[in-house]
């Protein structure tokens, strides 16, 4: 795997990398408010709040006025109510806005920090942190949602994952790191709901990493998990059911029922059914379909690594189209699909046939807690919209692309890969994302709906 490292590198090109996606993002939003005039108006909260009726940037602010139990968790509006005891929704959202950007912008150094410690890998480093800080989905950062301090939550949980993977550790840091993880968990459960999605990932990452070591694949000859693996899964766990039970038990003072984010979100029409023709029409933003189909590539690619490494094949080979003008079809997930299947079968010589390394290397990295409980963690918001939705994909996009575990999965991927084909091919939906990026800020700016 090139360019391999587990240091940030030079400071002054760390910084520079920071500054630059810093003002890149501000020259977009500022660019874009200006113009509109009324976005500007409307970021810095200068007219009627009734023009953030489709935002849920409201209902945090109406809590962090008058708090109570919701399908909208309390760590948020109890931070601004803690910073400034708003009497109105409006105060609240004058400092919920610029609030959440600031959070986010301070941020980015941390974010870039993360995915070079955990990817190991310069470039995709700065290609996810690109996607991540640059798309379209990063407007909720700016706009008084969690996004902001969940993302900051996360990558500080991510990190302290990845430091506990690390070997030797002093018996002091490894308390810390633990304490961190089992904080960071409830925490994360504190700001939106995350209890389900947190168990599912535990559930996911140790059964990987058991069917991993049963087919020794990894730690061959040994039986059972490593005692640092189980007792990650036992704090995140934990720390899930207590975030959660705060929630639950101020639900139960105020409305009597413990389970009344859950009920709240029931109320809104969701209900849990198989829906197929969501894969084609998700009747929401069309990126919403890339939220649903993105994890499971993700998904599709680590059993393929597995695959591969179980067959003991010496490297794996990934076919990419010949012509660039069938990437446009990327634009609806399934028509790239069908149309890579197509080929497959009958258009070979339209495709390309790239060898990339050893699948046994490539667990090396895919095939740690840190990435398999990312990739979990993401790809199950999007199954959940999925089912639960009912009838479209609203803010599935939102859900997956607006934090920074899928991204840790994106880039372990484009890590091990290391294909300069497809790492074009990022940078190429990277200037997408800043054109959807920016069409988002006027969207906003019109009161239209988001995602």
């Amino acid at each position: 795997m090139a360019e391999n490292s587990s240091a940030p590198g030079n400071l002054a090109r760390f910084g520079l990398k920071i500054a630059a996606v810093c003002s890149v993002y501000l020259l977009v939003q500022a660019g874009v408010l200006l113009a509109t005039g009324t976005g500007w108006q409307k970021f810095w909260v200068l007219q009627p709040i009734d023009q953030f009726d489709y935002n849920d940037a409201i209902h945090y602010a109406n809590l962090a006025v008058n708090p109570g139990c919701s399908a909208f968790y309390p760590l948020w509006p109890g931070l601004v109510r803690w910073l400034v005891s708003p009497a109105t929704a409006a105060e609240a959202l004058k400092v919920a806005l610029p609030g959440s950007e600031v959070i986010f912008l301070a941020s980015l150094p941390l974010a870039l920090w993360t995915f070079e410690r955990i990817l190991r890998h310069r470039a995709a480093a700065l290609v996810v942190l690109v996607l991540y800080a640059l798309g379209p989905n990063a407007i909720f950062q700016s706009i008084g949602y969690t996004e902001s301090l969940f993302g900051v939550l996360s990558l500080l949980f991510l990190l302290c994952l990845h430091e506990v993977e690390q070997s030797p550790l002093s018996q002091a840091k490894t308390v810390g790191l633990y304490t961190a993880v089992f904080g960071l968990s409830a925490l994360l459960n504190l700001l939106r709901p995350a209890l389900v999605q947190s168990w599912f990932a535990i559930a996911f990452t140790l059964s990987m990493l058991l069917l991993m070591q049963r087919l020794s694949l990894i730690s061959p000859g040994r039986w059972g998990l490593p005692t640092r693996q189980l007792i990650l899964a036992s704090l995140i766990g934990a720390g899930s059911l207590v975030g959660y039970g705060v929630v639950g038990l101020t639900c139960l003072n105020t409305v009597g029922d413990f389970f009344g984010p859950f009920h709240a979100q029931v109320t809104w029409g969701r209900s849990l059914a198989l829906r197929p023709w969501l894969l084609v029409l998700p009747r929401s933003l069309l990126f919403d379909l890339h939220g649903l189909y993105t994890p499971m590539l993700v998904f599709a690619a680590l059993g393929w690594i597995i695959y591969g490494a179980y067959r003991q094949r010496e490297l794996l080979t990934l076919s990419l189209p010949r012509q660039p003008w069938l990437y446009s079809l990327l634009v609806h997930p399934l028509a790239f699909i069908g149309a890579m299947a197509g080929l497959g079968h009958f258009g070979k010589a339209r495709l390309t046939a790239l060898p990339t390394s050893s699948p046994t290397a490539m667990l090396q990295l895919v095939g740690r807690f840190s990435v398999l409980y990312a990739i979990a963690f993401s790809g199950v918001h999007s199954i959940i919209n999925f089912l639960a939705n009912s009838g479209y994909l609203y803010s599935t996009s939102r859900h997956y692309f607006g934090t920074p575990f899928a991204f840790v999965g994106i880039g372990a991927m484009l890590a091990v890969l290391t294909l300069p084909a497809l790492n074009r091919l990022m940078w190429v939906l990277a200037a997408v994302g800043l054109f959807l990026l920016a069409q988002q800020w006027v969207s906003f700016s019109a009161s239209l709906w988001l995602g």
